[in-house]
């Protein structure tokens, strides 16, 4: 997964989501990339090693200054199929190669972020004000970034030894499962809306920017909005013959609501998407 602050990415390409392996006797010796109805064959990695468990298998790549370790889950309807399910990268925090980050600290969080970029010495600030989805923590010579997009939540941990320049340590990146449900949690953190009720019915619309301003939404007759449960939001979107939906969620009670799933049709499976936002996500929306 590529920083999204930076666009830093000691991988030549991001993983995969879903494989199939081709295991012989506790070893895998071939690998297919499953792109939609298509496996495309390619070769083992040069740079990695599997562990085959039951139901899993364990990939660890190595490249450079960082180390990933990736586990495979089996699908439960068609065990040949392997999904991505957690990926855990670690980074060489002395290499000349790897980003120096500069916090401001103000309030047990993070005020302001700048970083250089290793070799080159290019920097970039980032507007932490303008980050969604996201949330800082600080634990003496720990920042930790929680941030959730897609279905993918991810951790980034930077330590520092100075107290002023600070490097990424680890990257945690877990899938949230959908299970049985048939909506699935695809979080795009930069859709976000304002509703005004009047009771369950929704009266207007504002989009919210990245400045955190809004702007009225103008009725559409092919547009609808419902309130299924609080803290949920349902607009359903009619074009000819075709209905879309997407699912707005207010998980922190803020008044912002953020897109966190969107499908074809109009049914929408709400009991399913709940499942699986956590409370550890909810605080991200």
């Amino acid at each position: 997964m590529r920083d999204h602050h930076t666009g830093f990415d000691p991988f030549d390409e991001p993983a995969p989501g879903d494989v199939r392996f081709r295991i012989e006797r506790g070893r895998v010796t071939g690998i297919e990339h499953v792109v939609g109805c298509r496996s495309i064959a390619t070769g083992l990695p040069v740079n990695a090693t599997f562990i085959v468990g039951t139901g899993t298998v364990t990939e660890t790549v190595r490249s450079g200054p960082a180390t990933a370790t990736l586990t495979w889950t089996a699908d439960p309807q068609d065990p040949t199929l392997y999904h991505l399910t957690h990926e855990f990268r670690t980074f060489d925090t002395t290499s000349a190669d790897m980003p120096t980050y500069r916090f401001v600290l103000r309030g047990g969080t993070v005020a302001a972020m700048t970083q250089t970029f290793g070799a080159s010495g290019g920097t970039h600030t980032v507007d932490v004000a303008r980050l969604v989805a996201s949330a800082f923590t600080v634990d003496g010579s720990t920042v930790t970034e929680t941030t959730i997009r897609g279905n993918t939540l991810a951790t980034l941990t930077f330590t520092t030894t100075d107290g002023t320049a600070w490097k990424l340590a680890s990257e945690t990146l877990c899938v949230v499962p959908a299970g049985p449900a048939a909506t699935v949690l695809d979080v795009e953190p930069y859709e976000r809306m304002r509703f005004t009720f009047s009771g369950d019915t929704v009266t207007q619309v504002r989009a919210v920017k990245m400045d955190g301003s809004t702007i009225a939404v103008p009725p559409h007759a092919g547009v609808t909005y419902t309130r299924p449960a609080a803290g949920y939001v349902v607009e359903t979107i009619r074009r000819g013959t075709d209905t879309f939906y997407e699912v707005f969620h207010d998980g922190r009670g803020d008044g912002i609501y953020t897109a966190v799933a969107h499908g074809t049709g109009t049914k929408v499976d709400l009991a399913g998407l709940q499942a699986q936002i956590t409370a550890q996500i909810d605080l991200l929306l």
